[in-house]
């Protein structure tokens, strides 16, 4: 009987957190992706409940015997 791989998908979320100084909360949202983006080692952390919040799917399917 044929095997295969099967690539199963769960979508998650992750966070950052990051200081900047802004005149407005939509500046501090601005000035905080390009301070993100200037980081080199920020530390992400999975959302608390975001590992079991959606259903599984499918993404992928291929031969293992190949």
């Amino acid at each position: 009987m044929p095997r295969y791989r099967v690539k199963i998908t769960r979508a998650v979320t992750e966070s950052t957190r990051v200081t900047v100084e802004a005149l407005s909360p939509e500046a501090a949202q601005a000035v905080a992706f390009v301070a993100l983006a200037d980081m080199e080692d920020a530390f992400w952390n999975l959302d608390e409940g975001s590992w079991n919040a959606g259903p599984a799917y499918i993404t992928a399917v291929e031969p293992a015997d190949v």
